[in-house]
């Protein structure tokens, strides 16, 4: 059976990487048992490490029972693969401060992780401010989780950044509680960065296009999105976005490895202006935004897709294809209907990317 539209296009965006001699650095993945069920070893993200050929920061999932002993075990199996996997620890604010966080960075952990809605807290916490301080002091990163359920931020964020310039504080997946404003706004702020850890396309592209590539890190929320499908659809994004290469190497690892080396963050060239899009692709692209949130939640696709298939013009033959194959994954309930979904919403939004056919 020949490979798939999706899984081309996946391999394609890899091959590019490699081509380029990217090695891709992931600022966002977790091991574990988390209180929603996941569970995720840390053998199970060095296998999905091995296919991209990159390495991970890694901290522990969310629990209930403190996380002295989880980042205890993050930094244990961090130690024992230590060529591939960096430890953050993960802090509930709630119970803890500027001893735990000082005492997590001198036991090896590179970095911090804050979850505010798995912890239930607010940025607004006297804790928060004392772990970024005693961060700040270390320059060691806080990644914080900044996607669905937790409303925006508002003007803490860049209180925060104010009070502790030291300190990196990367917002997770592309910041997008807060994105539509503070892009704007972060070229006032130095220590704010943004990671790609997100499957909307339109999302990335957005991130790309307003944010300063120098602020951007790859994280993948591994095992909640899949590593090579995030990272294909973030390389493709940044492509299209217009990223030199060097900025594309300084956003999927580069910087990252500045940052947890105390310096940066590193200076990357302007993107190129990106072509718009056409009021066709516009078109297909929103429909099939649709079909990959009815495939999310549950929903019938069949209608959007439907629709997605007639805005395509005779020529749009590698859409036609993808589009095929998607209905054929929908019909056969495919655990790889998403990911063909995400790929086929990506190719969409991002045109002006390729660089051979993905199909001959």
């Amino acid at each position: 059976m020949s490979p798939r539209i999706f899984e081309t296009a996946i391999a394609a965006e890899l091959d590019h990487m490699r081509a380029e001699r990217i090695e891709p650095f992931d600022v966002h993945a977790h091991s574990g048992a988390d209180v929603d069920g996941t569970t995720r070893s840390s053998d199970e993200h060095l296998r999905d490490l091995e296919r991209i050929g990159g390495r991970s920061v890694l901290f522990p999932l969310c629990v209930r029972t403190g996380y002295e002993a989880e980042n205890e075990r993050v930094l244990a199996e961090c130690a024992a693969a230590s060529d591939r996997l960096v430890p953050f620890a993960r802090l509930d604010p709630r119970v803890s401060g500027a001893e735990a966080a000082a005492a997590a960075l001198g036991a090896g952990a590179r970095g911090l992780k804050l979850h505010p809605r798995g912890e239930d807290f607010a940025l607004e916490h006297p804790n928060v401010d004392a772990i970024l301080a005693a961060a700040g002091e270390a320059r060691a990163p806080v990644v914080v989780h900044a996607g669905l359920g937790v409303g925006s931020f508002g003007p803490i964020l860049l209180e925060l950044a104010e009070r502790h310039p030291g300190c990196p504080l990367v917002l997770a997946h592309a910041g997008v509680s807060d994105l539509a404003w503070l892009a704007e706004t972060v070229p006032e702020y130095p220590s704010i960065f943004f990671d790609t850890a997100w499957l909307v396309p339109s999302d990335l592209q957005t991130l790309f296009a307003s944010v300063p590539p120098e602020r951007i890190l790859f994280g993948s929320d591994a095992p909640y999105m899949d590593v090579d499908l995030v990272l294909a659809i973030a390389l493709r994004c940044a492509r299209h976005a217009g990223l030199s290469p060097e900025a594309i190497g300084l956003v999927f690892g580069g910087q990252l490895e500045a940052l947890l080396d105390g310096e940066g963050p590193l200076a990357a060239d302007a993107p190129a202006p990106a072509r718009p899009l056409a009021a066709g692709e516009t078109r297909t692209a929103s429909l099939l935004a649709a079909v990959a949130g009815c495939i999310w939640g549950g929903g019938d696709p069949t209608s959007p897709l439907e629709l997605a298939t007639l805005s395509l013009g005779p020529d749009d033959l590698v859409m036609r294809q993808a589009l095929a194959e998607l209905g054929e994954e929908i019909r056969a309930q495919s655990p790889d209907a998403i990911a063909a979904a995400l790929m086929a919403a990506t190719l969409a939004v991002t045109p002006h990317a390729d660089r051979e056919p993905v199909i001959a």
